[in-house]
């Protein structure tokens, strides 16, 4: 992550100048039109190479290719996480007011990669009928917050990159799904992903509370870094993110891997007993 001497693409994206609002604004429409085109591309290659894809509904498709286009984002926000958990010495040394010019182009990409989330989200409710509140929630907390780190000058790093590391789930959930849809949900290989899946839930679980823990330690210094607005949004952010929205999908994960089953899709239970179909047999759900 640090920037290399010798010249090269590392040093030339992570040496720009980041008090530049143009350069920070250019990164997060980069960002935006990078994640659009790993979206498309992905349509464009499961349409041609995969068989399951072709078979999905068009929102199941929309589905898989936002799936697939999160999980490239998750394994950018896990590397830019953990370093900045774990390596990262002026981060380390200063977890509210340090920064790094490599911190930068992560958060000015990941705003833009999150304009792209709400925008998806929504379009997708309109095209087909659906609302996602958590889904909802989660993507607008998460654009707002990081378009204060990127508007303020002052803000550190080192908690915009923690919350970065929550994507570290988003690999293993694309893998689920896409192989819960191609029918390998009895496979060794995806109860072995649904494992680390769930345990990548509860590791975020645990990321939360050391971000609480910062916050709580570091709360003079938060106060003076950050907007009021901007400090409001962010705990009130991490409080869903603790309260509600970890322990509901992790629970949703683990019953995944006790009972099989795409519940994103899910058509809901009759209402009353009288079978569903013509033929007085209940109609099998989605996924199964």
């Amino acid at each position: 992550m640090t920037p290399v001497s010798d010249g090269g693409m590392a040093e030339s994206i992570f040496d720009l100048d980041y008090t530049s609002w143009k350069i920070r604004s250019t990164l997060a429409v980069a960002g935006f039109v990078f994640y659009l085109g790993v979206f498309v591309v992905c349509h464009q290659l499961s349409s041609s190479l995969n068989a399951t894809y072709r078979s999905l509904v068009a929102r199941e498709k929309v589905f898989w290719d936002l799936a697939a286009t999160r999980a490239v984002f998750g394994i950018q926000s896990t590397a830019a996480g953990l370093w900045a958990l774990l390596v990262d010495p002026v981060l380390q040394a200063d977890k509210v007011h340090g920064q790094q010019k490599w911190c930068w182009f992560h958060i000015a990409t990941a705003t833009g990669f999150f304009f792209f989330e709400n925008v998806a989200v929504h379009l997708s409710n309109a095209l087909f009928r659906t609302f996602d509140l958590f889904l909802m929630v989660h993507h607008l907390f998460a654009f707002l917050g990081f378009l204060g780190s990127l508007v303020n000058l002052e803000a550190g790093h080192y908690l915009a990159m923690t919350t970065l590391l929550l994507e570290v789930s988003t690999p293993f959930t694309c893998i689920s799904w896409m192989l819960l849809k191609a029918g390998w949900s009895d496979s060794l290989f995806w109860k072995l992903n649904q494992w680390l899946m769930v345990h990548m839930f509860h590791c975020r679980m645990v990321l939360t509370y050391h971000m609480w823990w910062v916050c709580f330690r570091h709360w003079d210094g938060l106060l003076s870094s950050l907007h009021l607005p901007h400090l409001v949004l962010f705990l009130v952010g991490l409080s869903l993110l603790t309260l509600i929205l970890n322990p509901y999908w992790t629970h949703k994960k683990t019953q995944q891997l006790l009972h099989p089953e795409d519940w994103n899709f899910a058509q809901p239970a009759p209402r009353s007993s009288r079978p569903a179909g013509a033929n007085s047999q209940v109609l099998p759900k989605k996924g199964q």
